[in-house]
């Protein structure tokens, strides 16, 4: 009778720990899939909170809403919901699209203009030893292409360094020569002549949408 009982609590005891060990592994699982998921989407929502743009986010149920850009903070509020489905809030996770707008397509000619046009050097050195870089040039981005479209911008964000980061991330902070460091900015105008922007600063992504030849 005992040798049953202590039988019949081994096989409870190793389903337990089977049902422990399968459960842990899909929380893993569900959390890896999260992340690598949020991963993927950094350029299309850092883009939108940087634009003031609005995200429509839709599920495959037929669940969809709009999150306003000007009303908050879309990366906090995607991340959040992220989280929601990591601790099983949500059963599911949003696909997120920008809308467009004209405004978008105002800031997407400002930025292929400021990608042309701006020029950066080191503010410490001589006239005759300034070598003057475009953005592209600086940052190790490769030829830069004018984005056309909504599209076109968000492929081009997309895209990686050879280092494996995101060209999004790269033009958070452009200093010189792809680091953070200060330096000497102008922009080119359209007579050949040099507009100096600032002496000795940074720039930052959201200044790349702003219409810097004025």
């Amino acid at each position: 009778m005992y040798k049953k009982i202590n039988v019949a609590i081994l096989l409870i005891s190793i389903c337990l720990v089977f049902i422990f060990v399968y459960v842990e592994h899909t929380n893993s699982k569900r959390k890896e899939n999260a992340l690598r998921y949020y991963n993927q989407i950094i350029p299309i929502i850092t883009l939108a909170d940087v634009l003031d743009a609005d995200l429509e986010y839709s599920d495959n149920y037929g669940n969809k809403g709009i999150l306003k850009g000007r009303e908050g903070n879309l990366t906090r509020r995607v991340s959040d919901d992220i989280m929601a489905y990591i601790i099983k809030q949500n059963n599911h996770m949003y696909e997120y699209r920008i809308i467009e707008s004209e405004s978008i397509l105002k800031y997407i000619g400002n930025f292929n203009d400021n990608m042309k046009n701006i020029r950066i050097s080191r503010s410490d050195m001589k006239d005759g030893c300034i070598v003057k870089k475009t953005i592209s040039e600086g940052e190790g981005l490769g030829e830069f292409h004018e984005c056309n479209d909504l599209s076109a911008l968000i492929d081009y964000m997309s895209s990686k360094t050879a280092d494996g980061e995101y060209f999004i991330e790269a033009l958070d902070v452009i200093g010189v020569n792809g680091s953070d460091i200060p330096g000497r900015i102008v922009y080119i105008l359209g007579d050949g002549t040099e507009k100096v922007m600032y002496e000795n600063d940074t720039l930052n992504l959201a200044m790349l949408f702003k219409d810097n030849s004025r």
